[in-house]
Formats: structure tokens, C-alpha cells, sequence
């Protein structure tokens, strides 16, 4: 329901809610960009029809061809791992073509845009140096890396804390 982003308590099913949600659309991107901007982190996260938009197949769509139908297979059944062992030639067939596909099709406009975002508003941003920092497997003087150091440091800290807990 759009009932917190347009800002009322509207039913979700008013019929005039698209009319609503058009007529205040320039004002809420705004309001929404403004939040978007205050964040530390934004989470983008896209589904399949993301890449659709570049030509490429959704999966309810992607083993919809002749030689799965004739086997009254879909597209869960051949994402099962079993068929590595079963039929390796239907497994790597039906994921190397996916493989391909996605290696051949050029990405619509809409990468570009989040890649943009992601230059200018995170990866050089202290935010992203902390992650880098924690995430790194480069060594220390001390020869651990800093993601192991991290965690030493957290069991530590909640061994002390128990230990206050207990006392």
C-alpha cells in the first residue's frame, strides 16, 4: 500500500489513489530524494524485470523454450542442482545459454544511472572506506586482517560485557 508515501490515510483500494500519487508525484520524489540524500546507506535492490528492461528474459520466462516444455520442465525444475549429477548437458546447456546472455546483452540506461550514484554518493565516501576497512584481507602489522581483528575485538567486547553482567 502506498498509504505512508503518499502521506494520508487513504484506502488502498480508493480508486483515486493512482490520481493522488500523480498529482503529488513531483513533490514526494522530491520529499523522497530528500530522505534518500540524508541516508548513510541506501540499498538499492532491483528484480528480475531490472534487466528486462535490456531485452533480456524474466525467469518465470527464461526456460520457457520447446526442449524444456516437451519435458514438462520449468524453470524450477531446471534450477535444481541434481541435474549436474543427473544430466550434466541439460545443466551446463540451460546455464551456460543464461550465462551468454547475460555476458551479450548490453545493460540498459538504468545501470549507468546507479553506477553514476554509486561514484558520486558512495564509493568514496567514508561510509565505504569503514566497509572496505572492515571487509579487507590485506594484513596488519600484527598479521591479522582487519575483518579479523574486527570480529577479536566484538567477541572481546562481549566476553567483558558478560563477565560485568556476572559480577
Amino acid at each position: 500500500c502506498l498509504q505512508s508515501f503518499c502521506g494520508n490515510a487513504m484506502s488502498c483500494d480508493s480508486n483515486g489513489r493512482w490520481t493522488q500519487l500523480l498529482a503529488n508525484l513531483e513533490s514526494q520524489c522530491a520529499l523522497a530524494a530528500q530522505v534518500i540524500r540524508k541516508a548513510d546507506v541506501f540499498l538499492l535492490c532491483t528484480g528480475a524485470g531490472f534487466s528486462a528492461d535490456s531485452g533480456l528474459a524474466i525467469y518465470a520466462d527464461v526456460a520457457k523454450l520447446e526442449a524444456y516444455s516437451a519435458r514438462n520442465l520449468d524453470y524450477s525444475d531446471i534450477c535444481q542442482p541434481r541435474w549436474l549429477a543427473m544430466e550434466p548437458e541439460l545443466f551446463w546447456g540451460f546455464w551456460g545459454q543464461c550465462y551468454n546472455d547475460y555476458r551479450s546483452t548490453a545493460p540498459h540506461e538504468g545501470y549507468a544511472m546507479v553506477d553514476a550514484w554509486a561514484d558520486k554518493w558512495f564509493r568514496k565516501s567514508t561510509v565505504a572506506e569503514s566497509i572496505r576497512a572492515r571487509l579487507s584481507t590485506d594484513k596488519l602489522a600484527d598479521g591479522q586482517s582487519p575483518r579479523s581483528r574486527m570480529i577479536a575485538e566484538q567477541q572481546q567486547e562481549q566476553q567483558q560485557q558478560h563477565q560485568q553482567q556476572q559480577e
